[in-house]
């Protein structure tokens, strides 16, 4: 599929060049990232919800996919190369269009890039890509990947669409206190101008995403055992907030740092409070991440062995006391994330409210 044949069956999209916000060319019309960070940081407690629940959604559809993160995390990978592309030649594809496209053609691509890019072994990403080709979902022709038909029904986010909308209505409502940003927008709203431009906002999300699960596969070893940890994490965070009805972090950041030193204090509290929690057990965990019991089981058991994961006398799980002696790096990992998660949030309402792009505000 050549690129000619794209351009000429869609709009071009004018260029947008958002590092000049820096030099306050934008200063009316883009979001200052900074404060962006600071309000998120200081009321992620009270947002920490709504993001779990998407994360839940996304996870569990992820994880059906092929029952593999691992190549999920390769084929998502993949899939935005070709969002970068539309980008570089500034078109927007709508979520229907892209999914309807036959296939999408990747050059020059080899292991070793894909390896070092997802920080995973070349040998299991030949295995995986292998068993992708085998499938029919890619095509491997010398030093291309070809997207076949079946890559994007697998990779199509048919729910993420819809919980990302609602946490990034969640998000306006707090952006919305500053006068800067304006009044907050509409989950309804903000789900039609994902789906019509779909390429370009998925594209930023991807840019966030992709990073994230890298650094929780390597604090965790593996994704899998990421998604039973972060569900319970996640039900650590539920039961603490029905014991505290405010975010328990409520001081101000520092302008320069972004709000990570706020976030990472947020995350103590969690880590280190002596609030007695009731865990979850197996099969709930199992429930709620789409992972066999067995599977989770066998994750809990080597979270267990570490510290991280604590199992009491009812066979229910909740934060491990060894977390407090992995704290340091945990937070590193956290602080990076959430920093990560401001700058797509603050890019999104860029996007939104970018008249060349969102054409209903012209």
């Amino acid at each position: 599929m050549s690129e000619k044949k794209e351009i000429k069956n869609l709009t071009n999209l004018t260029k947008v060049d958002f590092q000049k916000k820096d030099k306050n060319e934008f200063k009316d019309d883009f979001i200052s990232r900074s404060e962006v960070h600071s309000i998120l940081s200081t009321n992620f407690g009270r947002i920490s919800d709504h993001w779990f629940k998407f994360s839940t959604t996304w996870n569990y559809n992820a994880y059906q996919t092929f029952q593999d993160m691992d190549k999920y995390l390769i084929l998502i990978y993949l899939v935005q190369k070709s969002f970068r592309h539309y980008a570089d030649i500034h078109i927007i594809h709508s979520e229907e269009q892209f999914y309807t496209k036959e296939e999408f053609e990747i050059e020059k691509i080899n292991l070793i890039e894909i390896s070092e890019d997802l920080s995973i072994a070349k040998e299991t990403v030949r295995r995986k890509i292998n068993e992708l080709n085998t499938d029919q979902i890619i095509v491997r022709k010398g030093k291309k990947i070809i997207l076949k038909p079946l890559t994007f029904v697998h990779q199509r986010p048919k729910h993420s669409v819809k919980t990302l909308s609602q946490f990034l209505h969640i998000c306006s409502k707090y952006l919305a206190t500053q006068e800067w940003f304006g009044s907050l927008v509409e989950a309804k709203k903000i789900e039609d101008f994902i789906r019509q431009n779909f390429t370009l906002v998925w594209r930023f999300f991807f840019r966030f995403k992709i990073p994230f699960l890298i650094r929780q596969r390597k604090f965790f070893g593996d994704l899998e055992s990421f998604i039973v940890s972060g569900t319970i994490f996640a039900n650590n965070i539920v039961r603490l907030k029905e014991k505290y009805k405010n975010n328990p972090v409520t001081q101000n950041s520092e302008v320069n740092d972004l709000g990570q030193e706020n976030f990472v204090g947020w995350a103590k509290f969690i880590i280190l409070s002596k609030e007695p929690i009731l865990g979850m057990n197996a099969s709930s965990i199992s429930e709620i991440t789409g992972i066999p019991r067995a599977t989770v089981i066998r994750k809990l058991r080597i979270s267990e062995k570490t510290g991280m994961i604590f199992k009491d006398k009812q066979q229910l799980y909740t934060i491990g006391k060894t977390y407090k002696s992995k704290l340091k790096d945990l937070g590193k990992v956290f602080s990076e994330n959430q920093i990560d998660l401001c700058k797509f949030v603050s890019t999104f309402f860029e996007l939104y409210r970018n008249p060349n792009v969102n054409k209903n505000l012209k």
